[in-house]
């Protein structure tokens, strides 16, 4: 199905918002975007390909908003400072996202690799010998957890270990800029990534998320097309993989991470969210490439898992977003 022109509905939740402020006759005006990054695992099994998909409560304790959704993270600049580094650099990182920033595309990298080590304890990473992590260490669950609540940096994880990651373990799937109608805005890249042999997946959260392997098909069986149950980035990830056969025929596949977004509109009194490429209004005309927006210091006070990544409604708590 192509995704230029798609139309989808929204949530419940961005509903209400957009009919308050249409009443209110005044819209946002909309901000700019936080990078983030987000990674689906996925293996393979007897019955075909699994992705590995999580199911949150929103932080905020309404328990009939947990969606299907990616574990994401907003890019932290303890991501790349002083970075042990194997396989990939930063331009080779630069063209894989068709981007011209090469400091911003190995945050993303990096980003993609600490989340997935903090929410899954899944390392993509290589050791002393130059040989991909096998076994991680049975102390790396106190070392998740602080990564979560940023107590240390993800760089720092790594030299502690004489471990250097490996960019090219993640490849970049999707791209997705939430809309301007909301709250809070990402620019989110979705990375796959398969587990390396000799690791399992270990799932830890701090809000109350559960997570599992599940079939594509499965996934899209349980939603159905309620907007409720999944945002709009992570089913068209979930759908984009139905007909892949294997992880090897994910990760040869050739993907156009160039930007997703979304627009809303009013068709005839049901707000739609539509697909398509094109400008955001924030950039004034331009589709250049936005420096990393991150601070100077690692002082980002959000838990750490976000479950939603940005197209209509959620408020992120910095490791896990939603889309729409």
């Amino acid at each position: 199905m192509p995704l230029s022109g798609r139309t989808l509905p929204v949530s419940s939740e961005l509903r209400w918002l957009l009919d308050h402020w249409q009443s209110d006759g005044r819209w946002p005006v909309p901000e700019a975007p936080r990078p983030t990054s987000a990674i689906v695992l996925i293996r393979d099994s007897a019955d075909g390909l699994e992705l590995f998909i999580t199911r949150q409560l929103d932080a905020r304790g309404v328990e009939d908003r947990n969606r299907w959704a990616f574990p994401t993270s907003s890019l932290r600049p303890g991501d790349v400072r002083k970075l042990p580094l194997a396989g990939w650099n930063s331009a080779r990182c630069a063209r894989a996202l068709s981007i011209e920033d090469k400091s911003r595309a190995l945050h993303h990298f990096s980003a993609a690799a600490r989340i997935t080590f903090a929410a899954t304890g899944i390392l993509l990473a290589e050791d002393v010998d130059r040989e991909i992590v096998a076994a991680p260490q049975t102390d790396w669950r106190t070392t998740r957890s602080r990564l979560f609540s940023n107590e240390v940096a993800w760089s720092q994880v790594l030299r502690d270990r004489d471990l250097r990651l490996r960019p090219d373990l993640c490849k970049p799937w999707l791209r997705w800029i939430n809309t301007p109608t909301q709250l809070h805005r990402f620019d989110t890249t979705y990375f796959i990534a398969t587990v390396p042999f000799g690791q399992d997946v270990d799932f830890l959260s701090p809000n109350e998320t559960s997570a599992g392997w599940k079939r594509p098909g499965q996934v899209l069986a349980e939603v159905g097309g309620d907007p409720d149950r999944i945002g709009a980035a992570a089913r068209i990830i979930v759908e984009s993989l139905t007909e892949v056969p294997t992880v090897g025929a994910a990760m040869a596949q050739i993907r156009n991470v160039h930007p997703l977004r979304p627009e809303i509109i009013d068709d005839d009194g049901d707000w739609k969210v539509v697909i398509h490429t094109g400008k955001d209004p924030h950039s004034k005309g331009s589709l250049r490439d936005r420096a990393v927006a991150v601070g100077e210091t690692d002082n980002d006070q959000n838990p750490g898992f976000l479950s939603f990544s940005g197209d209509d409604d959620e408020e992120t708590t910095d490791e896990e977003n939603d889309d729409s």
